[in-house]
């Protein structure tokens, strides 16, 4: 599948996409218990994650503000997506984030891309769909919210 294929955006006018870079862990902190309340990750974890040699992070600025950020696993021939989220959805930015991740994850010599997403995320799950990932397996309860449970499908692409 070639990248056109997989429906890939560029970003739009105003915004920059670069590494992340541990100064950037207070903001995405902040920015997790927005997009993930009750499963956000800790500043600590995300320093940690952007500091891992086998994790690639990175941050989309707009007018010198953070608006979205992702970051993988890499390494061996499978690449785990571990996050991505952005405050303004609908721009294409979650799928610009995701081409760089994909980006990354063949230069580290990854085959496919393994991500998991909430059962009821509706717009991220049609977005991973229309880039060609495929759902493979169910995690029967995985998220575990203050009001109830949801599940997370298991989905893959080769890359």
């Amino acid at each position: 599948m070639t990248r056109a294929e997989a429906g890939e955006a560029a970003l739009p006018a105003g915004t920059s996409l670069r590494p992340a870079v541990v100064d950037d862990a207070m903001v995405l902190g902040f920015l997790e218990l927005q997009l993930f309340p009750g499963e956000a990750w800790t500043v600590f974890q995300l320093a940690e994650e952007i500091e891992h040699p086998d994790r690639r992070y990175a941050v989309v600025e707009e007018a010198g503000e953070i608006i979205g950020y992702a970051g993988i696993m890499s390494g061996g021939d499978v690449a785990d997506l571990h996050t991505i989220g952005t405050v303004a959805p609908g721009r294409g930015i979650g799928r610009a984030l995701l081409a760089w991740c994909e980006e990354q994850a063949r230069a580290g010599g990854a085959e496919r891309m393994l991500l998991e997403v909430r059962e009821d995320n509706e717009r991220a799950r049609a977005v991973y769909e229309r880039t060609g990932y495929e759902a493979i397996a169910r995690r029967r309860g995985y998220y575990r919210l203050p009001d109830r449970t949801v599940d997370a499908i298991i989905m893959q692409r080769a890359l």
